[in-house]
């Protein structure tokens, strides 16, 4: 479990990776609708070979709400907020908010408790993160400040994500996943081109990167990714799953350390550190 868990850190830290590539090539919110209509016919096409059962009529609406919440508003909110300045480490530290929220949110909507070694943990991983995206967030500051109703959709991002993931724990978790998972990523599709024609978002430069990144997308960050978060959320506590989650922003920026030349400031690599202690806590809670 530790081992995949691993895994969705690497995946989930490529997700900003992949927000960095797609710049000048496709548009946010193109991207995210082309991402999740394929993944939904790639789930669909798996969930029909292998004869998996589809929920009943009754029960698609709450598949739908999964997949709008946990990818769908999450991402579009997050992308309409730095659109409109929010900036980037900013709303990484909102982000750190998750964990904590996740633990509130499975307390008083399925009763999972978490040990006060797990809330420290996750406290400490949070703390970590901010000394991670601390040099990003004085570099803001310097370029003027945010109004208050883009902070709020960042802030809205968070809580979509953090209420998705709890949903996930919920009346769905029975169900078979990859018919699930089509249906949530259809859902999705939807909420992203609803973002896409409300920012008047079009670009799509037709060359082979720009197909390649999608299939990464597709495939990796969906099909690997989300996959996989989905499925350990139905194994283990909603809250520690969050809190590793909290490790993929730092291994983004030692990712981008290699891949794009930026720098990394000794206050990070602590911070870094130290977020990992956090997560080890949380996790042997």
């Amino acid at each position: 479990m530790a081992l995949l868990s691993m895994l969705l850190v690497l995946i989930w830290s490529a997700g900003f990776i992949t927000g960095k590539l797609i710049v000048g090539q496709i548009d946010p919110n193109v991207f995210l609708s082309l991402r999740f209509l394929c993944a939904g016919l790639l789930f669909l096409t798996i969930a029909l070979l292998l004869r998996r059962p589809f929920p009943s009529w009754k029960d698609l609406p709450k598949h739908i709400i999964a997949g709008m919440l946990m990818n769908g508003f999450y991402l579009g909110f997050a992308y309409v907020a730095i659109a409109k300045g929010l900036p980037a480490g900013m709303m990484a530290l909102i982000g750190a908010l998750q964990p904590a929220l996740v633990m509130v949110l499975a307390f008083l909507l399925i009763k999972e408790k978490t040990s006060a070694r797990g809330m420290v943990g996750i406290f400490v991983g949070m703390f970590g993160l901010l000394l991670v995206v601390s040099p990003a967030l004085e570099l803001d500051a310097n370029q003027g400040g945010v109004s208050i109703w883009t902070l709020l959709l960042g802030c809205i991002a968070v809580v979509a994500l953090s209420v998705g993931v709890t949903y996930q724990k919920m009346s769905i978790s029975s169900s078979d996943i990859f018919s699930s998972m089509a249906i949530q990523n259809f859902g999705a599709s939807v909420v992203s081109c609803g973002f896409m024609l409300f920012l008047g978002e079009s670009v799509f430069v037709m060359e082979w990167q720009s197909f390649a990144l999608v299939a990464w997308g597709v495939v990796v960050l969906s099909g690997g990714g989300v996959f996989l978060m989905v499925w350990l959320l139905r194994r283990s506590r909603a809250s520690q799953v969050s809190a590793f989650l909290l490790l993929a922003p730092p291994l983004a920026a030692i990712e981008s350390y290699f891949l794009f030349d930026e720098t990394m400031t000794l206050i990070q690599l602590l911070g870094f550190v130290v977020t990992i202690a956090g997560v080890y806590l949380s996790r042997k809670a």
